[in-house]
């Protein structure tokens, strides 16, 4: 007597399962990777933000031998036309919020509140006393980091 085999088609469950599983796993590797390269594209933009910035601030310290008292004074002189209408900067700074501070400092290294304002049109008064240095610092927030200690701080 023959025997007809039965002709075997598809896939069993368990095998759709591992094939899921091995999906799952590959998409979490490729979100971990893509989630890091984003943070590190973040921290780049954050440093040259902070490049930018100091690059600017030593430019207004060589015309007016100090430096602003505030942020706001500072982003009023980037958007001025002295400090070539940088409001693209002023525009990353600000949609930052509080991501970015700025603090003057006097030449005892404490903090330095009465330095130069600056109007919104540009115009520089000279403040009470000189500030002498600043400190920059970008909240590691910005890339996705929690811890403080991240922080990337710039000083003159």
């Amino acid at each position: 007597m023959k025997v007809k085999k039965l002709n075997k088609g598809g896939f069993t469950l368990i095998e759709l399962l591992i094939v899921i599983i091995i999906i799952g796993i590959l998409a979490a590797i490729a979100f971990v990777a893509y989630s890091g390269s984003q943070n590190k594209a973040h921290k780049a933009d954050a440093q040259s933000t902070l490049s930018e910035v100091k690059n600017k601030l030593a430019e207004y310290n060589a015309d007016h031998s100090s430096y602003p008292a505030g942020m706001s004074d500072l982003k009023n002189w980037l958007a001025s036309s002295e400090a070539g209408n940088n409001k693209a900067l002023v525009q990353t700074l600000t949609d930052a919020g509080t991501n970015y501070t700025y603090q003057p400092t006097a030449s005892d290294d404490t903090n330095c509140t009465t330095g130069d304002t600056v109007a919104t049109d540009g115009t520089v008064t000279a403040g009470s006393a000189s500030c002498a240095g600043y400190k920059l610092t970008a909240v590691a927030s910005i890339w996705g980091d929690s811890n403080t200690a991240d922080n990337i701080t710039v000083t003159n």
